[in-house]
């Protein structure tokens, strides 16, 4: 792990992580009912408990910030069991916005 937690502040760290989560997710499973997510908060670091959650899904859906592939996108491309989604930062769209129009390359 990259840092240490004492184990009588992981009880609350974790209940915390858990209801960031559920409000994040609560718009889009409100928006999109027929999308099972499911919801694992882990106290691993990102690119390890991504590849070992890889292991039972189905498909692995991640953002990418710059340009560059980083260090934690890196390792899933090498490490997951399964297929992976690299979505660029700039076609995320917030909840309730419209989705950004892509034409043909001019």
């Amino acid at each position: 792990m990259p840092f240490a937690l004492p184990e009588e502040d992981r009880g609350p760290w974790e209940d915390q992580e858990v209801q960031l989560l559920s409000d994040a997710l609560r718009p889009w499973r409100e928006k999109y009912p027929q999308v099972d997510v499911y919801e694992d908060v882990r106290l691993q670091s990102p690119s390890a408990a991504l590849v070992q959650a890889s292991a039972s899904a189905g498909l692995l859906v991640v953002g990418r910030g710059g340009t560059t592939v980083g260090c934690t996108l890196q390792a899933l491309l090498n490490h997951t069991k399964c297929p992976v989604a690299v979505v660029p930062q700039g076609l995320r769209p917030r909840c309730g916005e419209p989705r950004p129009v892509t034409g043909p390359a001019e």
